[in-house]
């Protein structure tokens, strides 16, 4: 037989005990009180996950649903399965981003063209149009990028469209955050 203050022991242990009073009869009490506890739980491992999980993760990319929105947006894994590395990578973040950090290496073919001022646009999108137009001929594709939520990058492929270029365009879906955590080998050493 288990003796009284061995059973007593077990109940405070497995019933929570130090959260819930045993003298607390107001069941809406206690329930107020394990939802306070509950929520500060949940509020912790929030902060947990976005702090140090979160940077390095990137919501799914599901390319049939971006062709189904009717945008000529691409997923990372459908480009590099389409076109491998013969692609022409199109940069439309802002000066001071593109400053900071950019693509570089052996295989990297990049033009940085931004959509604002549109006299500069024209002009930066003059100097890459000999070896944009000859894209198609390479079987290269065009992808524009910028960063993630920016719409730069769908003005600046609008605009090189405008312009008779035949190659495939895209947006990478993502934009530069997909290229950080996809490719960390395509960034320039800085």
């Amino acid at each position: 037989m288990i003796s009284h203050d061995a059973r007593a022991y077990f109940l405070a242990f497995f019933s929570f005990s130090f959260i819930i009073r045993p003298d607390m009869k107001d069941t809406f009490t206690q329930f107020v009180r394990l939802g306070l506890i509950i929520l500060a739980l949940g509020v912790c491992l929030y902060w947990v996950d976005s702090t140090w999980f979160a940077p390095r993760r990137l919501p799914p990319c599901v390319q049939s649903e971006l062709d189904a929105a009717g945008k000529n947006h691409i997923c990372w894994d459908t480009l590099k399965g389409r076109h491998g590395n013969n692609i022409i990578w199109i940069d439309a973040r802002s000066d001071a981003d593109y400053e900071v950090n950019r693509l570089a290496g052996r295989d990297v073919c990049m033009f940085h063209i931004r959509p604002r001022p549109f006299e500069l646009m024209q002009q930066q999108a003059d100097r890459a149009m000999a070896r944009l137009d000859e894209a198609a001929d390479r079987g290269e594709c065009i992808v524009v990028f910028c960063t993630n939520n920016c719409t730069d990058s769908e003005d600046v492929a609008a605009y090189l469209k405008e312009c008779g270029i035949e190659a495939p365009f895209y947006v990478l879906e993502g934009g530069w955050d997909t290229i950080k955590i996809k490719a960390p080998e395509m960034l320039e050493a800085r």
